[in-house]
């Protein structure tokens, strides 16, 4: 019984830890895919498992984790885009190669 708790327990944790992050989605492939991503025609597709991440483009943003050409997010990650024009949309703060949530 005690184990179960804490099972759910961490489940929970989990999920609420990245519940400010859109689903994880396809990515172009780039090198190996990053963990918990598979090889699908020319992309990355996430299974299951698998935490938001982005196309890597200098370093990382805070609370990512350098996965080869990737970063994936962790605990506390706010959202992250690649900057692919010299202004960030509305609601969100350059910050090197990315534009970063203002929101969690």
């Amino acid at each position: 019984m005690k184990s179960t708790l804490i099972a759910l327990f961490l489940a929970s944790f989990s999920l609420t830890a990245f519940a400010g992050l859109p689903a994880p989605g396809a990515l172009p492939k780039n090198g190996n895919c990053p963990a918990n991503y598979v090889v699908k025609n020319n992309e990355c597709d996430p299974t299951k498992s698998a935490r938001f991440a982005v196309v890597k483009s200098g370093d990382c943003p805070a609370d990512y984790e350098v996965d080869g050409n990737y970063c994936i997010a962790s605990a506390g990650a706010k959202l992250a885009i690649r900057r692919a024009a010299m202004t960030c949309p509305k609601g969100f703060t350059p910050i090197g190669d990315y534009c970063i949530s203002e929101n969690q």
